[in-house]
């Protein structure tokens, strides 16, 4: 073990996947969000390709990183349910690709902008891409403030939260009413075979054990019962571009970094099966933006960014529509999405 400036961590050499020694990808990393103390590394393995950091912050520190993270930003104004799908058009898209009944909803509007593949995807990702014909318990890990869970209350769920951060765990429960266990998945002992749907949105990345942790997801997932993971995909043409100063690396919050391949790896060697994996562009737009500034500044204080220019709005657009072009057989959107099932 040792002191990465108040921080400690242990030497993480070798891939948890398959055991080879990792190769050096960046060395000398500092966090460039939060401004968290220490140098950072990052390692992939030679073999299967999972991406790690190095030295690897112990459990009993891991709470130091997260002092000023996002889910500590803007609790006491926060986005109203269903706020994102007032506009028709994600209302529309909503009712006519994924079931549900919405307000303001036009049908023949949702079914022209339905086949404009990367406009449903951005509005199918508010929901995880879950039908309304899907409904049952659902069960959000890293639920942060809990507006995601309220929205999906809103639209017929049996909802409940898991949240480390205690602030937000808080938050969520005096303000929406939701169930939310403070605190890892595991503390929480649910039941066996307890939820038909789990859903964990950039939460896989920042645990020491997946595997263990996609295993405890099979337990309480009842026969059949569907996982979704969304996680930044370390393949993306984003990673490609910007490199070191891509904004997914986010040392050192990020312990690990997924392939599509890997991924799927890991849910494997958890006991799930039939995983469908594909990758997403609905966050190309705030990557472009964030990681050219992190490029240019070497810093983006508190991952903010607001007053961004005209100029920089029309190169987000310009990326995503590139984006979109490489994607398909060549999977290099920002995000991996997983379906996985029990």
């Amino acid at each position: 073990m040792n002191d990465n400036d108040g921080i400690r961590a242990r030497n993480a050499l070798n891939c948890l996947l398959c055991g080879e020694e990792g190769t050096l990808l960046y060395s000398g990393l500092r966090d460039r969000l939060f401004g968290v103390p220490g140098k950072w590394q990052f390692m992939q393995c030679p073999k299967c390709q999972l991406v790690w950091i190095n030295p690897q912050p112990i459990s009993e520190d891991i709470g130091k990183l997260y002092f000023q993270y996002f889910t500590h930003q803007n609790l006491d104004s926060p986005k109203r349910a269903l706020a994102g799908l007032r506009k028709s058009v994600s209302a529309s898209i909503l009712q006519s690709s994924f079931g549900y009944q919405m307000i303001g909803s036009n049908k023949m509007l949702g079914s022209v902008l339905s086949r404009i593949n990367p406009i449903r995807d951005i509005v199918g990702g508010s929901v995880r891409w879950l039908e309304a014909s899907e409904r049952g318990r659902l069960l959000d890990v890293g639920c942060g403030n809990g507006s995601f869970l309220v929205q999906m209350k809103q639209l017929g769920w049996e909802v409940t939260g898991i949240e480390p951060d205690g602030e937000a765990a808080s938050f969520s429960r005096k303000n929406y009413g939701l169930d939310v266990f403070k605190g890892p998945l595991e503390e929480a002992k649910y039941p066996n075979e307890h939820f038909d749907t789990i859903t964990m949105n950039h939460v896989i990345e920042h645990v020491l054990d997946p595997i263990s942790l996609l295993k405890e997801c099979r337990r309480i997932l009842r026969p059949g019962g569907k996982l979704i993971v969304i996680t930044p995909n370390i393949d993306s043409l984003g990673q490609r571009i910007f490199r070191e100063a891509w904004l997914h690396w986010d040392p050192p919050r990020h312990l690990f970094l997924f392939s599509s391949e890997t991924l799927g790896e890991t849910a494997r060697r958890a006991g799930l099966v039939n995983q469908e994996l594909r990758t997403t562009m609905k966050g190309a737009r705030s990557m472009w933006a964030a990681s050219s500034l992190i490029r240019r500044d070497g810093v983006l204080p508190g991952g903010s960014l607001k007053g961004t220019s005209l100029w920089m709005k029309m190169q987000e657009l310009g990326f995503l529509i590139r984006e979109y072009g490489f994607c398909g057989p060549q999977e290099k959107g920002e995000e991996i999405v997983m379906m996985a099932w029990r």
